[in-house]
């Protein structure tokens, strides 16, 4: 196992790869920027350094001075978390020449997937359907809107590299792509140093449906399915496992297409395949080389510490899984991510509390000041049920009884929304949670 691990993030994803890490009695170096000096995280880690100042690129996106963290603390791993770094090859092979471990997927596992052109090339090679889309990159204007005209709108415009919602554009006609062109790219610029983007055909009603996965070389483990189709923004906002609107046969298919996908990759560490789900059909949509934000309801549902599985791969230690979850799930959790909303006007958190029978991923407590300058992310709200509807209610009771004095955050609307009949009854698409906000303002 490993002596010390350097993470390479911030927030509650460093807060939860620390806990992991305490139970492999493993050593952890944190890494901040100016900002972030005072974080609880920078408080649990062993070793704390900071990396630069407080835009992240000169912090949490610079590679070279996260390297030299680990080498002067003489850190033998680097964690990524999710975001930032996390799916750039260039810095994975970066710490292998340095001789540290990576935890995550080979550098050439990232850039198949990390292109997500090349990503759907890949999957209609394995026989995995995807949605028609087409690469932009290195294109002129006149070349761009020939390419959007031929595939016929709407479309959406996305970045190849990245996500979080980033660089993602619904566009409707010529003009609206001409404007949100420059935007998105800039945006996936600032996000993934890299402004690469393409075009994919727009579906008007579907699921966002997501497999969580971890490889070894040898063998690739499939631990269960996500419904992550309520999305605002382009940022997912409630996560739950398993898809409740998934037969056992049809779990199955999906299932299937997932090990096909990988089974000449030798895929290694945790990943998320995601698809769109219309009409009984799925359709490959990219797949994330990494630790996701939502990876939480998986654990409630399978009972696997999936961090520390992924670090005992990543250390060579034997992982005893099934193959497969059961495709008959025995429970049903939900996620609710807690955000602040534009403007923050209060940044310091003055109460924050929940019921003790909801499991909450934070990276802040009560007395932190909320910063700015990354995401909006304050929790993550999570319970379970036997059945959906029991845990529908369970999140209902657990959002009412949430205390949060201090930024102004989504909690009304999420409160809201979890009443809707229509979500109670799981009658919704990714398009739900917007036509729903706009309802309401």
């Amino acid at each position: 196992m490993f002596h010390k691990l350097l993470i390479a993030n911030r927030g509650e994803i460093a807060v939860r790869i620390i806990k992991a890490c305490r139970q492999l009695h493993i050593q952890t170096v944190a890494v901040c920027s100016t900002v972030d000096r005072q974080a609880w995280y920078t408080q649990l880690a062993d070793e704390v350094v900071c990396i630069g100042p407080a835009a992240a690129t000169g912090s949490y996106l610079n590679a070279e001075a996260i390297l030299m963290a680990a080498i002067n603390t003489q850190a033998d791993a680097i964690h990524p978390g999710y975001g930032f770094l996390a799916e750039n090859a260039d810095f994975a092979a970066m710490c292998a020449e340095c001789g540290i471990t990576w935890i995550g997927p080979q550098a050439e596992q990232i850039r198949l997937m990390g292109d997500k052109s090349r990503a759907k090339q890949f999957a209609q090679q394995q026989g995995v359907p995807v949605l028609a889309g087409r690469s932009i990159q290195g294109l002129a204007w006149p070349q761009i809107k020939q390419t959007a005209l031929q595939m016929g709108f709407p479309l959406v415009l996305k970045a190849s590299h990245g996500g979080g919602g980033k660089g993602i554009r619904v566009i409707d006609d010529v003009h609206a792509l001409h404007q949100q062109l420059r935007v998105a790219r800039a945006e996936a610029a600032a996000a993934f140093l890299n402004d690469a983007m393409y075009l994919e055909h727009y579906l008007p009603s579907a699921r966002h449906i997501e497999v969580q996965v971890l490889g070894t070389g040898a063998t690739v483990h499939i631990l269960g399915d996500r419904d992550c189709s309520l999305q605002l923004h382009k940022q997912k906002v409630l996560e739950e496992s398993p898809a409740s609107i998934l037969t056992p046969a049809q779990r199955r298919d999906l299932y299937q297409l997932s090990q096909q996908l990988l089974a000449e990759t030798g895929y290694q560490s945790l990943g998320t395949i995601e698809y769109l789900f219309a009409d009984g059909q799925f359709y490959f949509m990219e797949m994330n080389t990494r630790l996701q934000v939502e990876h939480g309801v998986t654990e409630l549902t399978t009972g696997i510490d999936i961090v520390v599985a992924q670090l005992k791969q990543a250390a060579g230690v034997p992982l005893h899984l099934a193959a497969t979850v059961d495709l008959i799930p025995t429970k049903t959790a939900i996620e609710a991510r807690i955000t602040a909303v534009l403007p923050v006007e209060q940044t310091l958190i003055k109460q924050f509390s929940w019921p003790a029978t909801s499991r909450v991923d934070t990276g802040y407590r009560a007395g932190d000041r909320f910063v700015t300058m990354y995401d909006g992310l304050i929790a993550k709200l999570m319970v379970t049920g036997t059945t959906r509807a029991q845990a529908v209610q369970h999140l209902q009771t657990a959002l009412a009884a949430v205390k949060l004095v201090g930024p102004a955050t989504n909690l009304n609307f999420l409160r809201q929304t979890v009443a809707r009949p229509a979500y109670v009854a799981d009658q919704v698409t990714i398009h739900s949670l917007a036509a729903w906000e706009a309802s309401n303002s």
